[in-house]
């Protein structure tokens, strides 16, 4: 008879909650705390388990992730030599694995990472078969459904081979089924997953964005809510929320070092042209140790300069890029592409496109309106202006006007790898597919993978495939 048990004592449940707010220090005090009291009770090494990956989510340092590994090996260890008639016997370490894998997925250890779900899946699904209503199991599973259902078309065979399968809806059902239960014990991460995977995966703007307005996801002293909440309404495009929600986080020694939330701050400000736009993107980059959007912070901060007619400033930010290593997001990979074209964009077409990024539309418009085409000296930027202005009316549900600067840009640009005249081929293929011209739809999403693109290839040949499978072309 195994004496350990899993127990969500109180001083678990305060350590669970402080970790998610990112009071990580303080969380695993109480952990400490809870090991010497109750040394029997093999939770807190599990929870603990939530504080190594939200560190390495924050700070996706490769330093960080290797003197992480050995202490996930010792807790799987542990949790091993646990009572194996307890729900959570399973279900503990199928989460541990689960958390090991997005993290190895984020220093791109993928086949690794394909492994770490394997293992987790399989005893998910023994989990269940033993403890059918068991909540923490729904969650983690509902969460792999999820994922599964948005695997590209090119893996699913691979999936199906390793038996993971799912769909978004059965996913998110299944999650949706224990966070609305107030009494479950790990709400606040469902919260979260559910909403994120509305956003991402089944591209639920709306009923993402109302979870966050309807307090779903509670602000006040929880510094990982104020993320969660910005990155919504950031990709939501309620660049205002952004800066109310960023402005108002909560500070203290006692949060774990976040300088992103610098970053998304100073990007939205500079989205409205903000005079003090680049403070933010300047702490972010000196407080900054993860790989991730320095590359983009740079570029930010040039954009900022040139529009503030300072194209020295601009030359050297762009220069720094080029200086370093990683470049672990599209964005970054985006600001690299930028700074090694050696180009100094057109000051008014940036101010557009910042604009446009904001979801400021009316503004940019007014900006793209004041451009002298016949001053254009470049190709490039004869090019965007056309682009600019289509993807605007596109935005202000003006298709007729957006459909012919999309085809003006296409026409200019299609004997050129700018990324602009492929890009305008998808935009203009989705407003054919809407009005039901299959013919001009799938002519559009064909030439949107024909044309050379400089930029963005993956994402545009992958958006015109998915088209042409919608259209059963």
């Amino acid at each position: 008879m195994h004496a350990q048990t899993f127990d969500y004592t109180p001083n678990c449940k305060l350590a669970y909650q402080s970790i998610f707010k990112l009071k990580i220090d303080e969380g695993l005090q109480l952990l400490e705390k809870e090991k010497k009291n109750n040394p029997k009770n093999y939770l807190p090494y599990f929870i603990e388990n939530y504080a190594d990956f939200l560190r390495l989510y924050i700070n996706d340092n490769e330093k960080l992730y290797v003197a992480t590994e050995p202490k996930v090996s010792a807790r799987l260890d542990k949790l091993q030599s646990a009572n194996k008639n307890s729900p959570y016997y399973l279900y503990t370490q199928a989460d541990v694995h689960l958390q090991w894998a997005l993290c190895k997925i984020k220093f791109g250890d993928y086949l690794s990472a394909v492994f770490e779900v394997k293992k987790a899946y399989s005893m998910l699904l023994d989990n269940q078969k033993k403890y059918p209503d068991f909540k923490p199991n729904i969650k983690s599973i509902g969460l792999l459904h999820t994922i599964f259902g948005a695997v590209p078309d090119k893996y699913k065979l691979g999936a199906k081979m390793l038996g993971l399968k799912g769909s978004i809806e059965q996913g998110l059902k299944e999650l949706n089924s224990v966070m609305t239960d107030e009494n479950f014990q790990f709400k606040e991460e469902t919260v979260i997953m559910y909403t994120l995977l509305l956003l991402h995966l089944q591209k639920d703007k709306t009923t993402a964005w109302n979870m966050i307005e309807n307090a779903n996801i509670p602000l006040g002293d929880n510094l990982l809510n104020h993320f969660i909440a910005a990155t919504v309404a950031n990709n939501t495009g309620k660049n205002e929320k952004v800066i109310s929600i960023l402005s108002q986080k909560p500070v203290g020694s006692e949060y774990y070092p976040f300088p992103f939330l610098d970053f998304l701050l100073g990007n939205a400000k500079l989205n409205k042209l903000d005079a003090d736009a680049d403070v933010y993107i300047r702490k972010f980059i000196e407080k900054n140790k993860a790989r991730s959007y320095q590359k983009e912070a740079y570029r930010k901060l040039a954009w900022y300069y040139l529009i503030n007619d300072n194209p020295t400033s601009y030359k050297k930010n762009m220069k720094q890029i080029l200086l370093l290593k990683d470049a672990p997001t599209d964005e970054d990979k985006s600001a690299q592409k930028e700074a090694q074209q050696n180009l100094l964009p057109n000051k008014d077409l940036l101010k557009a496109r910042i604009l446009f990024d904001g979801s400021y539309f009316d503004k940019a418009l007014m900006i793209v309106n004041t451009i002298d085409q016949n001053k254009l000296k470049d190709t490039r930027s004869q090019i965007e202006y056309y682009y600019r202005k289509a993807r605007i009316y596109h935005e202000q549900n003006n298709t007729n006007d957006a459909v012919k600067f999309y085809l003006l840009t296409i026409q200019k640009g299609e004997q050129y790898n700018y990324y602009f005249a492929a890009n305008a081929c998808i935009k203009a293929a989705n407003i054919f597919e809407q009005q039901k011209k299959k013919i001009n739809a799938v002519k559009y999403y064909q030439k949107a993978i024909d044309l050379d693109k400089d930029e963005y290839t993956n994402s545009i040949n992958a958006e015109a495939k998915a088209g042409l499978n919608r259209l059963g072309n």
